[in-house]
């Protein structure tokens, strides 16, 4: 994987697919085991994504699964500290009001949208920006993918936590 050619000693669960197993019991919409095993092997972090990658959900390393409000807040403000947040960020209208507290709080403008990642794009498209996502953990980072892409946001992650 990419994160072990970065450096990072990788333990890759449900990774044994057979064409009706995909998402069962594992992955993004089923994260309990993941969050179960990063607090047993005293993981740092824990990334699951769905059948097709384009959805993060973060365990974090006591084994608490992550907001995907929190992961977009944590995520706006590493890119504004880096000076690569282009404009507002966009979320969809299922985010809760702390995710627009905490970024008004920091200097950051929230714009919310319809649900879906297109919508998601278009806003952003229309406001000059770079960053959003939806609570689901569709995250669109447009410097780098037109959709959600659970990679990219797991490496953007990965990142701040480095950083």
């Amino acid at each position: 994987t990419v994160f072990k050619e970065l450096g990072a000693e990788v333990i890759v669960m449900s990774d044994k697919p057979n064409g009706l197993n995909i998402n069962e019991n594992c992955g993004a919409l089923h994260p309990v085991n993941l969050a179960a095993e990063v607090k047993r092997l005293r993981a740092d972090v824990g990334f699951a994504f769905d059948g097709d990658a384009d959805r993060l959900v973060v365990v974090d390393e006591k084994g608490e699964v992550a907001n995907g409000d929190s992961l977009l807040g944590v995520l706006a403000l590493y890119l504004k500290e880096q000076g690569k947040l282009q404009s507002s960020v966009v979320a969809t209208i299922m985010s809760n009001g702390a995710l627009k507290e905490f970024l008004n709080k920091h200097g950051i403008e929230l714009d919310t949208c319809n649900v879906g990642d297109k919508y998601v794009l278009e806003k952003l498209k229309a406001n000059g920006g770079n960053f959003g996502g939806e609570q689901s953990g569709h995250i669109i980072f447009s410097d780098y993918a037109k959709t959600g892409d659970g990679l990219i946001a797991a490496l953007q992650f990965s990142a701040l936590m480095l950083s």
